[in-house]
């Protein structure tokens, strides 16, 4: 299977089953806020933030295994293959004990982390049930990471369409039918099981070569010098995206968890699926940075992959910006709403996410892992910093501020990292990079005003239709002025090459 193939398959299987699994946790969200109440969805979001405090005992094993794994597979060295695997399979049992014993540890903090909500037995119960969702991935996902690496993640994702479909339908049901948070929790955790299972009885009949063997020390330090370096960008990464909920909570009330968590679960539901279609495109970079030594044809690669980034982000940024809130109105009603301010930071947050991850995508595919350690430790900081700091004067849109920050401090470290340590080009081209992407800036900022204006002309009393309408009238738009702007240039050039050889096929 060529390439194009691969990353099709890949992509349009990540995009259909986080597609279905975006669509559930809405209908989930709704349901649990109607049927339960906001203050269990508020501690719900609050426990995933604490669990994923835990999870960073990962250290970041998954991230340099990807790494380690590209070559032998490109090489068919199954030895080496089944090596590292063991490898990981020991770390993850490792780190599974580690949680559980964790989670027990975390119960005496629960009273200084959550707000305004009295702590009981009960909520004692609940965190231990959703800690045991996250627990047991530990101890059968690791050959999930061999599909990836192999360019194989369609098969992970088929099994993980299949069970979320059949256990989320039952997680509804217990919610509106039995309106009790313990059975959601149980059913989430055998979820997990079931997906895990028929992942581990796929790798074992497809990868014959997999036996128990003595674990390679060499190998072991290998991989361990490269999480070293990896752990610094894990908890920068952990700060960014999961300790927000956290100082909300402990600052403000853990019942405003819940109201951002509305606007959040968008966010990150659109970063996911971004994720989902972009992410098989990473081990082929991994695979291509090993097959090319031209540095050129490698940054050209880069830049196309930043520019079909960045059109996604126009895409996906600019009718969010404009129709958000009345999304919030139709889903959860209009008293949901929250400050402008905090829509706005949300926004450039989630286009910095989309347009900079090229730049960690080549990083992590040349193992540039050390190169990167002081950029997330600098961005850790200020983003941890701020927040508490601007909490106390702002609240919310504090927080959401040092989220941005940091974010910005990732964008130019990185990118600095590709052209100097990746590509090793000299200053102009990485000056020439924040040029185009100044006038990508300006472009959105026009395209913004441009649908913003349109939308408004656009009167229609039903609420449904008017965003269905709005949404289209939107992305007509930026497709045309994107063909206006860009149409001569070289990466959409290519873009249309793409396209018109895979219509043809």
């Amino acid at each position: 299977m060529n390439k194009k193939a691969i990353i099709a398959k890949n992509s349009i299987m990540g995009l259909v089953s986080q597609g279905t699994n975006i669509l559930f946790t809405f209908v989930t969200r709704s349901l649990f806020i109607n049927y339960i109440g906001i203050e269990l969805m508020a501690l719900n979001s609050t426990f995933l933030s604490i669990l994923n405090t835990l999870s960073l005992a990962e250290l970041g094993f998954q991230s340099a295994i990807i790494f380690s794994l590209y070559k032998p597979l490109h090489d068919g060295n199954t030895e080496e293959v089944n090596s590292i695997m063991n490898i990981l399979r020991l770390i993850y049992r490792c780190i599974g004990i580690f949680f559980i014993v964790s989670s027990f540890l975390a119960l005496p903090l629960l009273k200084y982390i959550i707000n305004g909500i009295e702590i009981t037995n009960l909520i004692y119960i609940y965190f231990l049930l959703q800690s045991g969702a996250s627990t047991c991935t530990y101890f059968l996902a690791y050959k999930r990471t061999l599909l990836y690496a192999d360019q194989k993640e369609y098969i992970s994702k088929t099994y993980d369409l299949i069970i979320n479909i059949v256990f989320n339908i039952l997680q509804c049901a217990a919610i509106i039918y039995v309106k009790n948070y313990i059975i959601y929790l149980a059913l989430k955790i055998i979820q997990v099981y079931a997906s895990n299972i028929l992942v581990h009885i796929y790798c074992n009949k497809h990868y014959s070569y997999f036996c128990s063997s003595t674990i390679d020390k060499r190998k072991l330090k290998e991989i361990f010098g490269n999480v070293k370096n990896i752990f610094i960008g894990k908890i920068a990464g952990y700060i960014y995206s999961s300790t927000d909920n956290l100082v909300v909570s402990i600052f403000t009330s853990t019942i405003k968890v819940g109201f951002l968590a509305n606007y959040t679960t968008i966010i990150v539901s659109l970063k996911s699926l971004i994720f989902s279609v972009l992410s098989p495109m990473i081990p082929i970079i991994g695979n291509y940075i090993v097959d090319e030594d031209d540095t050129e044809k490698v940054e050209e690669s880069f830049l196309l992959y930043s520019h079909i980034r960045y059109i996604i982000a126009i895409m996906v940024v600019v009718p969010v910006s404009i129709l958000i809130d009345e999304f919030i109105t139709m889903w959860v009603g209009s008293d949901m709403i929250m400050n402008q301010s905090i829509i706005v930071l949300l926004l450039i947050d989630l286009y910095i996410h989309i347009v900079h991850s090229s730049t960690s995508d080549y990083i992590n595919g040349y193992g540039m892992f050390k190169q990167a350690r002081n950029i997330d430790i600098l961005g850790a900081i200020s983003n941890i910093v701020t927040s508490i700091i601007l909490v106390q004067i702002v609240g919310i849109s504090g927080v959401l501020t040092g989220t941005v920050i940091s974010q910005i401090i990732f964008w130019f470290g990185r990118s600095y990292i590709v052209y100097s340590a990746c590509f090793k080009l000299s200053r102009y081209s990485y000056i020439r990079y924040w040029l185009k992407n100044i006038i990508y800036i300006i472009v959105t900022l026009i395209i913004y005003v441009v649908c913003n204006n349109i939308v408004k002309l656009i009167v229609i009393t039903n609420p449904l239709i008017h965003f269905i309408a709005s949404g289209i009238c939107c992305e007509l738009i930026i497709m045309l002025l994107i063909l206006f702007v860009y149409g001569r240039t070289k990466e959409q050039k290519q873009i249309f090459v793409t396209i018109k050889n895979s219509l043809g096929k």
